[in-house]
């Protein structure tokens, strides 16, 4: 348990991630089922972290995974602390349109536990044409999205 989990978070860490993606994928193409993908990352988290210290910097951290525990579905979902600042979601059997309820309850819950952190959330369902790597870069570029679009959002790449 401790080679696979995040010391700060107590989420998977992002090493786990991938073997656990891979694993997800490998099932949903055998059940024929959806799986959905959510990355995302703090705004304001880089400047938080110059201005209060590491040592804050970190109780915030601790913090989002600890809500994004909460906001999962429990031995369904698996959260990630993807690195420094971002995290991941693997959404089992989730359409997009299912997934993004709880993309908006950890965007939400993040905005009222913070007075100066907010989150950037981008939610994709997987698609025949993707491999892996096109299935992680679809929800990274939904998250840079919502992150221009002036953060605090759930964008989702709705094919």
């Amino acid at each position: 348990r401790l080679i696979i989990t995040d010391d700060l978070t107590s989420l998977y860490n992002y090493r786990h991630f991938f073997k656990t993606l891979e694993a997800e994928l490998t099932r949903m193409k055998r059940q024929k089922t959806f799986l959905s993908l959510l990355l995302f990352d703090l705004d304001n988290f880089k400047r938080y972290n110059d201005l209060k210290g590491h040592f804050e910097g970190d109780k915030v951290l601790r913090k989002v995974g600890e809500i994004v525990n909460r906001s999962i579905r429990f031995n369904v979902d698996s959260g990630f602390r993807y690195g420094g600042d971002e995290f991941a979601v693997i959404l089992v059997g989730a359409t997009v349109d299912q997934a993004l309820p709880i993309a908006e309850r950890i965007r939400a819950s993040i905005e009222g536990t913070f007075q100066e952190i907010t989150v950037s959330l981008g939610l994709t369902e997987f698609q025949d044409h993707f491999d892996l790597e096109r299935f992680v870069k679809s929800a990274d570029e939904a998250m840079y999205t919502a992150k221009n679009a002036g953060g605090n959002r759930v964008y989702t790449n709705k094919i």
